[in-house]
């Protein structure tokens, strides 16, 4: 395990680039690098330095594991206390979220992935998005990339496809299209079908990320729920104006 001191003299670019890298092939995460680390930097820095680190299934099971035991030490203050504060909370993220719609509205990238999630995503606790369309998943992997900001190590992949379709080269194709390694999918669905059955010669599969990050799906949310506010306020004050 590589040790660091925060009293050391301040180290070069390369060098902490180098740290940070070195650290994150040992597995640790993201909060887990920031706590050895000698030096500050955001998310986005770490997660660009990281992004071509292919971590283990082992590795990548230690973080699933990290993830569920924080939400465990917080069940342990008591059901009601914690309801009651997780509430507050995701209230929070939910009201910051709505206030941000009036300018995000503007960026074309945002209202795209939003519109694209809002049809098609997951509506409950952790995000999750399935499409069998190549571009259709390259613009999603964007949105969360560039807008939600979502970290690589939080991707996780699973492919659903038919029975006697070439899972090797199938999981090659999607790792080209999500840009993600290998080590983050999971284990496939595999649909049985009757001998009568007709295989389209081109599908490959469907893919569904699955992304363990619930106060990001809480800002989605209120994206979601800033949009239609402001949407349907402005339809409400247009057909007023056409009645006075």
């Amino acid at each position: 395990m590589v040790q660091t001191d925060r009293n050391q003299p301040k180290l070069k670019r390369w060098q902490q680039k180098d740290l940070v890298q070195s650290l994150r092939r040992q597995g640790l995460s993201y909060r887990e690098i920031f706590s050895r680390v000698p030096f500050s930097f955001s998310k986005s820095t770490v997660s660009r330095w990281c992004k071509d680190i292919e971590l283990t299934p082992e590795q990548l099971d230690r973080l699933d594991r990290l993830y569920q035991e924080g939400s465990y030490r917080a069940r342990l203050l008591g059901p009601k206390t914690t309801q009651r504060r997780r509430a507050a909370e995701v209230e929070a993220i939910k009201t910051k979220a709505r206030a941000e719609v009036a300018e995000l509205r503007r960026n074309e990238l945002w209202l795209a992935g939003l519109m694209l999630y809002w049809a098609e995503g997951t509506k409950s606790q952790d995000i999750g998005f399935s499409n069998s369309d190549p571009n259709i998943i390259r613009l999603a992997m964007k949105w969360f990339r560039d807008v939600c900001r979502i970290p690589e190590e939080k991707f996780r992949v699973c492919l659903h496809r038919h029975s006697g379709q070439d899972e090797t080269a199938m999981r090659i194709f999607w790792s080209e299209v999500t840009q993600l390694p290998l080590a983050q999918f999971r284990k496939s669905y595999v649909k049985q079908e009757g001998s009568g059955h007709r295989k389209k010669l081109l599908y490959r599969g469907t893919v569904q990320i699955r992304i363990p990050d619930r106060n990001t799906f809480h800002k989605i949310q209120g994206w979601i729920e800033g949009y239609c506010q402001l949407t349907f306020r402005a339809a409400s004050s247009v057909g007023r104006a056409a009645d006075s």
